[in-house]
């Protein structure tokens, strides 16, 4: 099976955008079954990461599964948690606002 469904913003403005016209909640996933692209969740998020464009320089914090980022147009950062749904070729992510302290 080579399914791949991926639901991903483009770039981190539209990251931020979908979070802000969401009333700062976003899901996204992905699922690609191609070979080789089994994933557990701390790299799915590295992966989804680097899907978006995220440079490293935007990212606040880092706990493996969880990260926490910043955009120079808005006052909130975005936390991105990353979660399976079901396997190991199905990953979630759920976008939060967050107040910056």
């Amino acid at each position: 099976m080579s399914r791949q469904e991926y639901a991903i913003p483009s770039d981190p403005d539209e990251l931020f955008n979908d979070v802000e016209r969401n009333s700062g909640s976003m899901s996204y996933h992905i699922i690609d079954y191609t070979e080789g692209f089994d994933m557990d969740n701390i790299q799915s998020l590295s992966y989804f990461v680097e899907c978006v464009g995220i440079h490293e320089d935007s990212v606040e914090e880092d706990h493996g599964t969880q990260i926490y980022i910043r955009h120079p147009a808005y006052a909130k950062r975005v936390v991105i948690d990353s979660s399976g749904l079901g396997d190991f070729y199905s990953h979630g992510y759920e976008c939060q606002w967050e107040d910056i302290e």
